[in-house]
């Protein structure tokens, strides 16, 4: 795992066989940033555990083969989650799939980039409608 900030942008390089969820995690706490955004994200990962909400509740597939991840964005607030992350990854097949990512391991590299934002406070708050902890500005 490599980073590199330049004002409020962080640039990641993820490397073989690194967890994305923990990896990013732990630079979001070595850069000190509590709010903000993944812009974006390519590369290919493994073991992707995929959900697509229904009726308040995630149905989670786990795909085991090595996909080309094609799309990586969230958002990062102080609330718990802490990430909100969304994937869109396509298989040898070229068949796409996407949805909120919960685990995944890099297979070979990621390459994403955060943007960390320094006046605007979030947290997440539980929203009875949809199910889901929703930012909440501060």
């Amino acid at each position: 795992m490599q980073h590199r900030r330049e004002g409020n942008f962080v640039i990641i390089k993820l490397d073989d066989g690194e967890d994305i969820i923990k990896s990013l995690e732990l630079i979001l706490e070595r850069e000190s940033i509590s709010n903000g955004f993944i812009v974006s994200g390519i590369g290919a990962g493994i073991e992707l555990e995929i959900g697509y909400l229904r009726d308040k509740v995630y149905e989670k597939e786990i795909f085991g083969a090595p996909m080309e991840i094609t799309s990586l964005s969230g958002s990062v607030t102080q609330g718990n989650p802490r990430m909100h992350i969304h994937i869109n990854a396509a298989g040898a097949d070229h068949v796409t799939r996407g949805g909120h990512l919960f685990s995944g391991r890099v297979k070979p590299l990621m390459e994403i980039l955060v943007l960390s934002l320094d006046s605007i406070k979030m947290t997440r708050e539980l929203k009875e409608s949809s199910g889901m902890r929703e930012i909440k500005f501060l």
